[in-house]
């Protein structure tokens, strides 16, 4: 295929150049843009040189370049230049070579100084002593529809530490080795404005601040590539789809399961009104007896409906919980991404610790433990209402027997009795009826609308955004069908 698309390629552009039949085309370019600045970040010049890699080891390349007063860097293999065009007499071999260029870059250095808070020129703070701010602000100017390609910038820088001290900077670090504190931090501009994440907030500028006893401005690199992120470290959006349909299936569960302790509050509701009438209406019966066993039969079919039945399924639920967390990876990994968010929103944006984020994933998992609910609470809740049914009429055609061999008095006293017990048992129920409703409310849907709103709508942004890093493949020109690679290098002049 690389044959094919090179031979039409080349073809085409021969009639173009009129150079001899069948030239070839460099399939693959490294491109490095050299770009020296201006204290303040102006552009003073740009210097771009290019790599044609000849893996078919052709005699003949063919680029397309806006450079000017262009050379050969490592050889001497000749070169024509019409317009663009570029035809090379490679002879087999990798070419290298350089020109210099005045297109705008796709990002914009600014930098601004101060000393003791006022805004001064590097030329103003020379030699002299105090608090020491520079800031370098980066502007993205690639912008396709509403994001940009995600150029990252790594700065390095190096000061001399006897005469600098209390090193910061922002979005890096500052590393001491004893004669020299070295300096790097990285900035993306526009990815904030890509994302819309609050933590991203000012990851476009890099702030250096210390204290000298005789300013010198150093070297100043910055090393800018559309490179955001590796597809290896995408692995966990092409899992997302999933996790969104776990997350909505979590979601509707929890519903059933609030739906169903409503149901359960309401069963238990109308037994206590059952029993209640029936005892009202055996209140007025006169001279009723009622024996042990009668009395023990009624007593045993009313609890196993109203008290063992619902009791026991609280045991079931609770025994099952952590063999389900165990089990549900998809869970446990939308839990540590909330954990992860949590930590780093208490901590003000910055990456928390491991031992932070196990902190608030144990707490957030102690909270999950009550959705778990939702498989056994289904079985609990079918059952209860089975057995509250049989265990009702069993109790009403009980309570007809009694009467019609009058015990009525003694059944009154028993169905109090159990009245009593069935009422305690209602209120646990609506406890729990109302605890499941505030957990789905506070605890699963705000999860579910997490995963399925701003991730998904992150990871998205996400996917644009590495598309647009891997379609940004030259600054200076590349011929169609190549593949090609880019890099920036910002350089600030030292004065000292």
């Amino acid at each position: 295929m690389k044959k094919i698309i090179k031979s039409s390629m080349s073809l085409a552009t021969a009639g173009v150049l009129a150079l001899t039949p069948l030239p070839s085309f460099a399939l693959s370019q490294d491109e490095t843009v050299y770009v020296k600045l201006q204290e303040n970040g102006v552009v003073k010049t740009i210097s771009v040189t290019e790599h044609l890699i000849n893996d078919l080891k052709d005699n003949e390349l063919f680029d397309r370049s806006i450079l000017t007063n262009i050379e050969n860097l490592n050889g001497f293999e000749g070169f024509v230049v019409e317009g663009e065009n570029v035809k090379w007499d490679a002879n087999g071999k990798d070419i290298y070579y350089r020109g210099d260029a005045a297109k705008e870059l796709p990002v914009k250095l600014s930098v601004s100084y101060s000393l003791d808070d006022e805004e001064k020129t590097p030329e103003e703070m020379l030699g002299k002593a105090g608090k020491v701010e520079i800031r370098l602000k980066y502007t993205n100017l690639s912008k396709v529809g509403n994001i940009w390609t995600p150029f990252v910038a790594m700065v390095a820088t190096t000061l001399d530490e006897s005469k600098a001290s209390n090193v910061t900077v922002t979005n890096g670090k500052a590393i001491s080795n004893g004669r020299n504190v070295a300096i790097t931090a990285v900035a993306a501009p526009g990815l904030y404005e890509s994302l819309g994440l609050a933590e991203l907030k000012n990851t476009d500028e890099v702030v250096l601040s210390y204290e000298t006893t005789k300013f010198e401005l150093g070297d100043i690199y910055s090393i800018v590539t559309p490179k955001l992120l590796d597809s290896d470290d995408l692995k966990v959006f092409s899992e997302l789809d999933n996790l969104s349909a776990k997350s909505n299936q979590l979601a509707e569960s929890s519903g059933q399961l609030v739906a169903g302790a409503k149901s359960l509050n309401d069963g238990m509701k109308q037994l206590q009104s059952v029993i209640t009438t029936m005892s009202q209406k055996l209140a007025g019966q006169s001279g009723l007896t009622l024996d042990d066993v009668e009395m023990a039969e009624i007593t045993q079919k009313v609890q196993a409906a109203a008290a063992a039945k619902v009791q026991a399924q609280s045991a079931t639920i609770r025994a099952g919980i952590k063999q389900q967390l165990a089990a549900n990876q998809i869970l446990k990994d939308a839990i540590r991404l909330e954990a992860e968010k949590l930590c780093s929103a208490k901590i003000g944006g910055a990456s928390c610790p491991a031992e932070a984020v196990v902190e608030v994933e144990s707490q957030l998992l102690a909270g999950i433990e009550e959705q778990l609910f939702q498989s056994s609470y289904q079985l609990a809740l079918t059952t209860a209402r089975q057995t509250a049914a049989a265990t009702a009429e069993g109790v009403v055609a009980q309570m007809m027997q009694v009467v019609s061999a009058g015990l009525g008095d003694a059944l009154v006293s028993g169905l109090n009795t159990m009245l009593a017990g069935v009422n305690r048992l209602a209120r646990g129920v609506e406890e729990l009826s109302a605890g499941m409703v505030r957990f789905d409310q506070e605890g699963i849907q705000p999860l579910n609308n997490f995963v399925n709103g701003k991730v998904r709508v992150t990871s998205g942004k996400v996917k644009q955004l590495m598309k647009l890093a891997d379609e940004y493949d030259n600054y200076a020109g590349l011929m169609d069908g190549a593949e090609g690679t880019t890099k920036f290098v910002l350089m600030v002049e030292g004065r000292k």
